[in-house]
């Protein structure tokens, strides 16, 4: 049972991830700060990328739920944001080029150290 509980927050993660990758692919292709006014907000919200991005993102959240019902609240919140941590960073750097210091992997680590200590305790 522990082993369906962890890929249930695994699967939260990546499809929150996937849902963020989105939507900065979204945003990041053709226009800039315009899209933000009125006039423009139907053609960013039809853009794929985005329709996308908020898709998997609804999804992630329909599986948070699932994953609240099964495990404790204070287990579940940590490590799914800590897997949320490093799969972003890892999509940052593979996909957009963005650099990763050894400040965010050492970050990381201490995130994840914290979620040891909350498991544990």
């Amino acid at each position: 049972m522990i082993l369906v509980k962890v890929i249930l927050v695994i699967l939260v993660s990546a499809t929150a991830s996937l849902g963020n990758t989105l939507l900065k692919v979204g945003a990041s292709r053709g226009g800039g700060e315009e899209l933000l006014e009125v006039r423009h907000l139907p053609r960013t919200f039809l853009k794929p990328a985005i329709i996308g991005g908020i898709v998997a993102y609804g999804v992630s959240q329909l599986l948070w739920i699932t994953v609240l019902r099964v495990v404790d609240l204070s287990l579940a919140y940590p490590l799914q944001i800590g897997l949320n941590f490093v799969i972003i960073m890892f999509i940052a750097w593979s996909w957009f080029k963005e650099p990763v210091s050894a400040g965010k992997l050492l970050g990381v680590l201490l995130i994840f150290a914290g979620i040891v200590l909350i498991a544990l305790g």
